[in-house]
């Protein structure tokens, strides 16, 4: 027979194994470590966070090290100042002008501290121009501000032991100091005239006035001036030399003069009209007329390319025209046809019109009569 088990106490299952705590799995030193590690770790975020809280409710409260030693700082005392106000530079009426300086009026900024010494400080154009005492009065003039050529930007600051305070607002003002031009189109210089009225035409600066006045009678004529300087003036002309004085002023303020003479000539331009027959009987009717213009000009010279109408009127009946130009100062219908309309007779109007290079115009007429 088998005998007795020799087995352990601890192999039968005995008491040894059925010890307290026997049952639980054990704590390997990997598993206390991170456990060690996440207490640790909780405990600096419950300091991060209670940092952060303080942060929020106090503010101005430093918390770097040895801010608290940090020469001339004070717990709860905020030592930052507000700007200095600035000054307001008032516009002026006019912000161009021809003049190399210009006086400035500003209204001094209100509450400021008492018993302070402020200065006020011009710019032009971002350069330090003027800086004096601040007035004590709420507005101020400053005399003599220099500007260049063109557009100024023009500030205002104050200035005081803490510095420079806020800038105004810009104020533009434009120099110029250039005389407007005089340009005279019509008549051409050195040309002759020979009418007593003309239209004098030209150019100035936009935006400039005109004038023009009679030298020797002083009588003034009335000038249109258009808004980009172009100007006309309608003249009376004497025989002889006519003395003008043309005088311009632009938006600045600067004046230009100029004076130029027109000479106005007895006129020799004339233009004679001829037809071939001038009476005519209604039986013999149609005929056909040849009609002829003969066009000098001012100086008494035959004209070339001259326009020239003549005009056909029938006492009963519709006018005819016909347009041709001048060829050694004569121009020729030569199918001047006079017809049989329901009653002939009467006067018949034969008109010409010429134009000559000069814009003059001429004018003839002949009558013809059929019986």
């Amino acid at each position: 027979m088998p005998g007795p088990s020799h087995r352990s106490a601890r192999a039968r299952g005995g008491p040894s194994q059925r010890r307290a705590g026997a049952h639980r799995p054990r704590r390997t030193r990997q598993a206390t470590d991170r456990r060690r590690g996440a207490r640790r770790i909780s405990w600096s975020r419950r300091f991060g966070l209670a940092g952060a809280l303080l942060l929020l409710v106090g503010g101005s409260i430093a918390f770097a090290s040895g801010a608290l030693n940090a020469p001339g700082s004070g717990a709860g005392t905020n030592t930052s100042n507000p700007p200095l106000p600035a000054p307001q530079i008032l516009t002026p009426a006019q912000t161009l002008t021809r003049d190399a300086t210009i006086d400035l009026t500003l209204l001094r900024p209100a509450g400021l501290a008492s018993g302070s010494d402020y200065s006020v400080r011009v710019t032009v154009n971002g350069e330090t121009e003027r800086e004096r005492p601040l007035p004590q009065q709420e507005q101020f003039v400053i005399s003599g501000i220099a500007l260049t050529e063109g557009e100024n930007s023009i500030r205002a600051a104050l200035v005081a032991d803490a510095g420079v305070g806020g800038m105004s607002a810009p104020l533009t003002i434009t120099r110029d100091s250039t005389a407007p031009v005089i340009r005279v189109t019509r008549p051409e210089p050195g040309a002759t005239v020979y009418s007593d009225t003309d239209t004098l035409r030209g150019r100035t600066e936009a935006g400039a006035t005109l004038s023009v006045v009679d030298v020797a009678s002083g009588e003034s004529f009335d000038s249109i001036v258009e808004a980009d300087g172009r100007f006309t003036a309608d003249l009376t002309l004497a025989l002889g030399d006519n003395q003008l004085l043309l005088s311009s002023r632009d938006l600045a303020g600067n004046l230009a003069s100029a004076h130029i003479t027109i000479t106005r000539a007895d006129s020799l331009a004339a233009l004679t009209l001829t037809v071939s027959d001038d009476i005519l009987k209604a039986a013999d009717l149609p005929q056909r007329l040849i009609a002829n213009a003969f066009v000098q000009d001012e100086r008494g010279q035959p004209v070339d390319g001259a326009q020239v109408t003549f005009s056909l009127s029938p006492p009963n009946a519709t006018t005819m025209t016909y347009r041709t130009l001048t060829v050694a100062g004569k121009a020729t219908w030569s199918e001047l046809d006079i017809d049989s309309p329901d009653d002939p007779h009467g006067a018949w109007l034969v008109t010409v019109l010429a134009v000559l290079p000069s814009g003059t115009e001429l004018r003839a007429n002949k009558s013809l009569m059929v019986r």
